[in-house]
């Protein structure tokens, strides 16, 4: 027999199948919504003081809808636990012909014939009053059917087979669905909602991820953005044409940030105030470039050079825009530009993008005078302080007495003074402790053998104390001796183990209007071939101190070799570090002989029974080699 499928016209089985796909969509985007963001708006937010701020954006109205639909999804929730609970829900009740006879199962056919009798004739019609004959006819109809099930062996078959005296009925499958959705006339609505949702919501979403996937690097960083960086980058290029290029990326296209023919009048002026500044303190003329010559990259490289020369734009639009072309650029130069330079191995070519980075964070020139990142020091009184004091760098002024310090900055009032000097204080001063290089188990370093590199930064002015390494089994690196290669694999083998996570300060910017941590470049080079040696780390927790190993191979031919050791920030001007580093090469055949493996197999003694299965083993070779002559002869 076929299946019959019956709606739901009560709602039971409805309101367990919504409830079930409401809380699989409601619970993880409630776990989401209150656990998803990393990092809170406070977290976010600069703590240092800004000359430029970004114009408050009106806040999106997304967070709220989202908010909005999970706590209406909540509220359908209960409502359906509340129908869920309260609504009865009539279970179909199996038809048993030993319960209407009022008999156990398994009984006799004396027993059930005799509670048939007894039961006809207390419900028989013609025994019972007005009030209860149709009660009493149903009842007849019952006992009968019942009797019947369990006195005649087919109907008694088809009972214990399929659970009704008439064989198979027809099968009901219940479908969780109201009917209202499948009548004639909701029909066009409900196809109408399918064809929206399936046919234009969906593949708009779907289409919509796919064109910006495809948009995007990995990086974020737009596909023809690579593409020209590729192009047009060199292993031996000018700061001026990386900043050139860098103003060719395809984002200062975007909408937000394009030229526009409204701005052109505006974007001249700041245009020939940066070619007053430039000649005046760059002593090099500001010029569009040759190579690039669209009017997004002009009005992004007026933009950023206003920046370098902390040139004021009146324009609200245009600053705001400046703050949003910075941002790109750093953003652009870190996992762009530099990612291109480090994967050729190209030493001077990284230094120069890694100096732009520190152009983009403080708003300064190439080869400004760090003095110019403590407030209140400008390019029109630094010039006055270097030509008085000789004072240039942050460094020659924190070694100052504070009486020197002070006669130095005299063109700063006391207030001025007290905050530059607290700014200078704040600015890290990086050392480089320790830096060795050993071949892990080896005195001496051969050639083509893996060096390992081990560098130990200390932070000087560090406002925190170094906290001690976990586990005291292992030596700090500075107490090693080079001639300790024990101590030294050891160290190597559980510095990660027991380094502590830092965290590290917020760089003192305010000419950008973003957060920006303090974060540092190790590079290690060969500075005469200008190559790379191992790609540069970046070093995210740099609070008080920390340790990098690194590891490479040794050159294929012997002798003495420098190399460049730098860590260079990307935040700060003037606080990069370098110490040059020598290593030597030897043959092989310096090294000491490996100790003799005794590998001497003692004789089994003659009693064992591994002595007599040698000796029988060597009577059977014995009379195979005999038999082999004699073979030979014959």
């Amino acid at each position: 027999m076929g299946a019959k499928y019956i709606y739901d016209e009560s709602g039971v089985t409805f309101f367990y199948y919504a409830l079930t796909v409401l809380s699989l969509v409601v619970a993880p985007a409630t776990l989401y919504l209150v656990f998803g963001k990393n990092s809170s708006d406070a977290e976010l937010k600069p703590k240092t003081p800004k000359l430029h701020s970004r114009k408050v954006r009106a806040k999106s109205n997304l967070p709220k809808i989202k908010l909005m639909l999970v706590l209406a999804g909540w509220a359908l929730i209960f409502l359906l636990s509340y129908k869920v609970k309260t609504t009865e829900i009539k279970e179909a009740e199996m038809w048993d012909p030993y319960k209407v006879l009022g008999i156990d199962s398994g009984e006799s056919e004396e027993t059930i014939t005799k509670s048939f009798r007894k039961l006809s004739l207390k419900w028989h019609p013609d025994k019972v009053g007005k009030d209860l004959k149709e009660k009493a006819g149903e009842m007849m109809a019952e006992i009968n059917r019942a009797y019947k099930t369990l006195t005649n062996a087919e109907a008694r078959e088809n009972y214990e087979k399929f659970g009704n005296p008439d064989g198979m009925q027809t099968q009901s499958m219940g479908i969780a669905l109201p009917k209202l959705l499948v009548e004639a006339h909701t029909s066009p609505f409900v196809l109408m909602l399918y064809g929206l949702m399936f046919g234009f919501i969906m593949p708009f979403y779907v289409g919509r991820w796919w064109y910006n996937s495809t948009r995007y690097q990995k990086d974020g960083i737009l596909n023809p953005t690579m593409g020209t960086f590729f192009k047009n980058i060199r292993e031996h290029i000018s700061q001026r044409n990386l900043i050139e290029l860098l103003t060719a990326a395809s984002e200062f296209s975007e909408d937000d940030l394009k030229f526009r023919p409204s701005e052109e009048k505006a974007l001249s002026e700041i245009a020939e105030n940066v070619q007053r500044v430039s000649r005046r303190y760059a002593l090099e003329n500001f010029t569009s470039s040759k190579k690039f010559t669209s009017k997004d990259s002009w009005k992004a490289n007026v933009l950023l050079h206003a920046h370098f020369f902390r040139v004021q734009i009146s324009d609200a639009n245009l600053a705001d825009q400046q703050q949003q072309i910075v941002m790109t650029a750093l953003t652009l130069v870190h996992r762009g530009l530099l990612q291109i330079s480090t994967v050729h191995n190209w030493y001077n070519c990284s230094t120069l993008l890694m100096n732009i980075s520190q152009m983009l964070v403080q708003g300064v020139y190439a080869f400004d005078a760090p003095l110019v990142q403590l407030p209140g020091i400008t390019w029109e009184n630094q010039p006055a302080i270097y030509k008085n004091k000789g004072l240039y760098s942050i460094n020659q002024l924190m070694r100052m007495p504070a009486s020197e310090q002070r006669q130095a900055l005299d063109v700063l009032n006391d207030k001025q003074f007290e905050e530059a000097i607290r700014v200078a204080k704040a600015i890290p001063r990086v050392e480089i402790s320790r830096a060795l290089l050993t071949v892990v188990g080896d005195r001496v370093i051969t050639h083509q053998s893996i060096v390992t590199l081990v560098v130990k930064l200390k932070v000087a002015n560090a406002h925190k104390m170094i906290s001690p390494r976990r586990g005291a089994a292992v030596v700090d690196i500075e107490e090693i001796r080079d001639e300790d290669t024990a101590a030294i694999e050891n160290f190597v083998a559980n510095h990660e183990k027991t380094a502590t996570k830092q965290s590290p300060p917020e760089a003192y910017c305010p000419y950008f209007s973003g957060r920006k941590d303090s974060q540092w470049w190790l590079c290690f080079a060969n500075y005469q071939g200008g190559k790379l040696v191992v790609p540069p780390v970046r070093i995210g927790d740099l609070d008080t101190d920390r340790v990098i190993v690194l590891s490479f191979q040794a050159p294929a031919m012997e002798g003495k070799f420098k190399f460049h050791l730098s860590v260079k920030s990307d935040s700060y001007i003037g606080c990069d570090v370098m110490q040059e580093v020598e290593m030597t090469v030897v043959n092989p055949s310096t090294l000491p002989a490996e100790p003799p493996v005794d590998d001497d197999i003692s004789e089994p003694e003659q009693d064992s029974i591994a002595a007599q299965m040698a000796q029988m083993r060597g009577q059977q070779a014995g009379a195979r080699r005999a038999g082999d002559e004699s073979s030979d002869e014959d």
